[in-house]
């Protein structure tokens, strides 16, 4: 019998908490740079029987949550 992974998306928030001091005003496109710098990145976790199967992000300040159900569009042979 021949197996077949079939593959998906989803849409993931990320966030980050940022310190920036009281009297520092930030616009929106200096926050999003800070954002990025910031962030440690994704990072996969071993468990559920592989190293694949689990995904956080790098910082303690940082979360990782889905929002929607994956969507799958694609398969490949194994």
């Amino acid at each position: 019998m021949k197996k077949i992974r079939v593959l998906g998306h989803a849409m993931v928030t990320v966030s980050v908490l940022l310190e920036v001091e009281d009297d520092k005003e930030l616009n929106e496109q200096e926050l999003y740079a800070q954002a990025r710098r910031s962030f440690g990145g994704f990072i996969a976790y071993a468990g559920n029987g592989g190293v694949d199967q689990l995904i956080g992000v790098e910082g303690e300040d940082e979360t990782i949550s889905a929002d929607e159900m994956p969507v799958f569009d694609d398969y490949q042979e194994e």
